[in-house]
């Protein structure tokens, strides 16, 4: 007979079993439990004091991290997202001006096609004009200020001492320096197989074509002269790849954009904090309440200073928290109504009125055949909210509340609701003029007794060319937009103060109530010690 297998060894698992972890821990709990009340009313006291400094920990950390995460949501807004759609609004407004401008350009030579039979001294005198233009003898460093218009007969736009700067070339370089700034606030490369539609590959996109753009504008202006339809075939060129592909770039990047800051704003208006925040202080105080509970069974003493004091403290600051974090939220709520809104919907009415500057440039230089640009013209002033004849909300009262500048000017505060009004004046003097330039030029030659005949295509010119409305219109959207991202950034940065200042309140009551339990609880430990 064999021997009989020996006994398993108490305390030891079977072979080929895991160890139960929970098993084991409860009743190594439990025993430390029994530990603590066998050792008397002080070590009772100092597992309380113990519990009650982990449940202010807890708070304070959680707190911390909220505060921490709603603070860098804030700060992305300004210094990030908001910072890549202002850059992104400047590079495609500086790409549809320097458009706009180069049009101007070309279309001032309209005046002096063949078979005219002005006056030749007053042709030579317009002639010498143009070429005095700052589009053609400006300044080209495209350092500078200038007018946007193009106009033939500016006086500050002639070369010479201190002449005025060239306007394509000044605002081709504003656009190139707002996507290098973009560049920077968003850096990365573009992956067209994964992502082609990325910000990063639409920024390529964009650098590759802006040469080809350029070459094109220099091959219209180098064969823009009186009666050579070339220079004209180049613009026309030109001014689509812009339309079409360099500008559907930026569009891209605007609407990127504007999502990021939409993503930011939610997270940092999100509700989520606010529970959080009363989740861990109502557990604070719950901790408190039960542990001066505990302490009047025990001693029968109501009141505790230490832990009177630091209840008072975690009620205070989660008071001062909800308040902080609910202006944060009001404040940032009111500056997306106030600038953030108006100041989107301004810059892509100031890109509009490019475009339609743009057109309208071309369809004048068509004299009557530019039936793609005359439609190109009517989009973009139906899409501002305006008729080509600068009546606001036609065709239909829908669309006009869906105008881009309607709509901006609806929403502008109040105290820049007078400066909205000009605009609307100056964007329909524009346009009142552009239809009596068209008017103009479907008329004939007149001649009044042994006078010439009127010239219609320069008065047409003249008209177009001369009128500060558009100028004016474009100068208060920049206005505006300015006032408009300025009070943005300090909406912003006070709203990040409010989250700064509630951390560091956090940071110190917490520590203050956490010294007042250790000094309220502490006492009773010492006398039972």
């Amino acid at each position: 007979m064999s021997d009989p297998d020996p006994p398993e060894p108490v305390g030891t698992a079977p072979v080929g079993t895991a160890p139960v972890v929970a098993g084991n821990a409860a009743p190594a709990v439990l025993r430390l439990l029994r530990q603590v009340r066998a050792g008397g009313a002080g070590s009772r006291f100092g597992g309380v004091l113990a519990v009650l400094l982990g449940v202010l920990a807890l708070a304070g950390v959680v707190s911390h991290e909220v505060l921490d995460q709603r603070l860098v949501a804030t700060d992305n807004i300004r210094e990030r997202s908001a910072a890549a759609l202002i850059a992104a609004e400047r590079l495609r407004a500086g790409l549809a001006g320097a458009d706009a401008t180069a049009a101007a350009g070309v279309f001032a030579w309209v005046a002096l096609a063949p078979g005219d039979s002005t006056d030749p001294a007053r042709r030579r005198a317009y002639y010498d004009r143009i070429k005095g233009d700052s589009h053609y003898a400006g300044d080209h460093s495209g350092d500078g200020a200038g007018t946007r218009s193009g106009k033939a007969d500016d006086p500050s736009s002639v070369a010479g001492p201190g002449r005025a700067v060239n306007e394509y070339s000044s605002a081709l370089r504003g656009a190139v320096t707002a996507l290098l700034a973009l560049r920077e606030i968003d850096p990365g490369g573009c992956d067209p197989v994964r992502d082609p539609q990325s910000t990063h590959c639409a920024m390529d996109r964009i650098a590759t074509l802006i040469p080809e753009y350029v070459g094109l504008v220099a091959e219209a202006t180098a064969n823009t002269r009186a009666g050579n339809t070339v220079g004209g075939s180049y613009q026309t060129l030109a001014s689509t790849l812009m339309a079409t592909s360099i500008l559907g770039q930026t569009d891209l990047l605007v609407s990127a954009y504007g999502e990021r800051v939409d993503q930011d704003y939610r997270r940092a208006t999100s509700g989520a904090a606010e529970e959080l925040l009363l989740g861990a202080f109502g557990c604070a105080l719950t901790g408190l309440f039960w542990t001066q509970f505990y302490v009047f069974r025990r001693t029968r003493r109501i009141l505790n200073v230490g832990l009177a004091a630091a209840t008072v403290l975690v009620v205070g600051v989660g008071a001062a928290g909800l308040v902080l974090l609910n202006g944060q939220q009001s404040r940032l709520a009111a500056t997306q109504r106030a600038d953030y809104r108006p100041m989107t919907l301004l810059a892509a009415s100031r890109t509009l009125a490019f475009q339609a500057r743009t057109c309208e440039f071309l369809s004048l230089m068509s004299l009557g055949n530019g039936e793609e640009a005359d439609h190109c013209f009517a989009s973009a002033v139906s899409a501002l909210g305006y008729t080509p004849e600068g009546r606001p909300g036609a065709p239909s009262e829908a669309r006009r509340r869906d105008g881009l500048l309607t709509a901006a000017l609806a929403a502008l505060p109040s105290e820049s609701a007078a400066r909205g009004g000009e605009l609307a004046a100056d964007l329909g003097g524009w346009l009142r003029t552009r239809a009596g330039a068209v008017a103009t030029l479907h008329q004939p030659p007149t001649r009044s007794g042994d006078a010439p005949p009127v010239n219609v295509f320069e008065r047409a010119v003249e008209e177009t060319l001369n009128s500060s409305d558009f100028d004016n219109f474009v100068g208060g959207t920049d206005e505006l937009l300015a006032r408009g991202v300025d009070s943005f950034d300090d909406e912003l940065r006070g709203a990040a103060a409010a989250v700064r200042l509630l951390s560091g309140l956090v940071t110190v009551l917490v520590s203050i109530a956490v010294l007042g339990a250790v000094l309220g609880v502490g006492a009773r430990i010492r006398e039972y010690l």
